[in-house]
């Protein structure tokens, strides 16, 4: 606690209040908040608000890149979603979704997946029909990304 205390005052923002009764205040207000409202303010404060401190963890690190980046936020599966460690995963994928009779997505949005042999196979029929179109792919074993090479790459 001291050294959060610490952190807070070299950082430069004073440290007046009691830290659990703040902490207990800021939960009593959130449980208050719709999920909705609450995925929201997570947003709004993932996009506008700054550490003090350097990002020590992985996800810190990646969401401060794409941050800094301005790259676009894609649909569907997170890259480190639950679905990539699947054994049954397979495949991820990243594609423009082209109609609104695609399957999944809706017209103009980007997204990632990631799919088993046979949603691989699904995903490759809608692109066959126009529906998506396949940016990128990679195959995946045990939660890691093996990309294909592109043609003309060594």
């Amino acid at each position: 606690m001291m050294r959060y205390r610490r952190s807070l005052c070299s950082a430069g923002i004073p440290v007046t209040m009691n830290i659990k009764a703040t902490a207990e205040n800021l939960l009593k207000k959130l449980r208050e908040l719709s999920e909705d409202d609450c995925r929201e303010l997570i947003c709004d404060i993932q996009r506008n608000y700054h550490l003090p401190w350097k990002a020590r963890t992985v996800g810190e690190m990646i969401a401060v890149a794409r941050q800094e980046s301005n790259a676009q936020k894609l649909e569907g599966h997170d890259i480190m979603a639950l679905e990539r460690f699947d054994p049954e995963v397979k495949h991820m994928i990243i594609f423009d979704v082209l109609s609104g009779e695609s399957p999944i997505g809706d017209k103009g949005h980007r997204m990632r997946l990631f799919l088993t042999e046979a949603g691989y196979k699904k995903a490759v029929e809608s692109q066959d029909r126009s529906f998506i179109r396949i940016l990128n792919h990679a195959k995946v074993s045990q939660g890691h990304l093996r990309y294909d090479r592109l043609d003309g790459e060594r």
